[in-house]
């Protein structure tokens, strides 16, 4: 599911239900997980329209170093829920729902978070398959979305575990449709293909693959907890962040795409603290900028790609893609 479905009548909740179970076969989940996966979908569109009237619902697969994840997001505009604790006791719902209550969503999910305030509420539920692992306690997310012409996206972002560590990549195919999204696969594979290769030589090996391709632009990350560092590669305007003690962190980027004779990607060493939380987005998401962030701080890696896909404010009319790295804390 590459768009978001908005929900503003019961008609709504019924095609979420049906793209929520869909993308659960999808991700290979059984089909008694994807009987719970349509009653979550069911409870949170069923919010949507008691506590706001309208909002938007997203289910899409995301890739996990190992195994594959589920991810369903709801998130609305409207005034937010007040009593949230009385709400999370079971049974307690909308009379048109399933009728099992927020409480049975954060149950039923393998991870459920929500942010609810006077602006608006997101919902972000994560559901595994049986060999998801976080390796060295990284937590990772994604999310993407096509342009709004469009079925397919250019935008598209893994990862994969590699010695010591995780590589985490986000590509944009140059333009949109399908040979953006053909360019943004092959960019993705590549930088996956051979993990153990540093990110500027993996980038400048992609930049020569691809060089009478479409291209497009991509960071990648690797992140590598024993040795507290981060290596940073980019090529093109793929923009690349990080969180850290309340501050925001802005990784530099070099003009130039894969695909160019005269690519020259750029590489860069992070020092890695727990509690570290990296964001790369393609420039279908506007900058972002310190105002945006102060809601990421202690989010998972799911909820904060939510929150950024929540924030409309920044929407470009583009492919849109957030691919987020969380290194949980002991106590997290």
């Amino acid at each position: 599911m590459l768009e978001c479905l908005h929900i503003t009548t019961r008609a709504d909740v019924a095609a979420a239900r049906q793209q929520a179970r869909a993308e659960a076969v999808q991700a290979g989940l059984s089909p008694t997980r994807a009987e719970d996966i349509a009653i979550v979908a069911t409870e949170l569109t069923t919010n949507i329209l008691k506590y706001a009237g309208t909002g938007c619902f997203l289910a899409q697969v995301m890739p996990q170093p190992m195994g594959v994840s589920l991810a369903l997001i709801a998130f609305d505009d409207g005034p937010g829920i007040d009593d949230l604790d009385r709400m999370r006791q079971d049974r307690i719902s909308e009379g048109d729902s399933a009728g099992i209550g927020i409480g049975a969503i954060e149950r039923l999910s393998d991870r459920a978070e929500i942010v609810t305030g006077p602006t608006g509420t997101v919902w972000a539920c994560r559901f595994d398959t049986a060999d998801v692992t976080r390796p060295h306690g990284l937590d990772i997310a994604g999310l993407r979305l096509s342009h709004p012409t469009e079925t397919v996206c250019g935008d598209v972002w893994g990862t994969t575990e590699h010695r010591g560590g995780v590589r985490l990549v986000l590509a944009d195919g140059m333009g949109h449709g399908d040979s953006a999204a053909e360019a943004g696969q092959a960019m993705v594979d590549g930088a996956l293909h051979r993990p153990m290769h540093p990110p500027k030589q993996r980038l400048l090996q992609i930049a020569d693959d691809l060089k009478r391709t479409r291209g497009g632009v991509m960071s990648l990350l690797d992140l590598q907890p024993g040795a507290l560092r981060v290596d940073y590669g980019n090529l093109g305007n793929i923009s690349a962040f990080y969180l850290r003690r309340g501050d925001q962190k802005r990784l530099a980027t070099r003009d130039g795409y894969i695909g160019s004779p005269a690519a020259r990607p750029m590489e860069e060493r992070i020092d890695l603290e727990p509690g570290d939380t990296f964001v790369l987005h393609s420039d279908g998401l506007r900058t972002v900028g310190p105002e945006d962030t102060r809601p990421l701080f202690g989010q998972s890696a799911l909820m904060t790609a939510a929150l950024l896909m929540a924030n409309r404010d920044l929407y470009r009319r583009d492919d849109i893609s957030v691919a987020v790295a969380h290194w949980v804390r002991s106590d997290d």
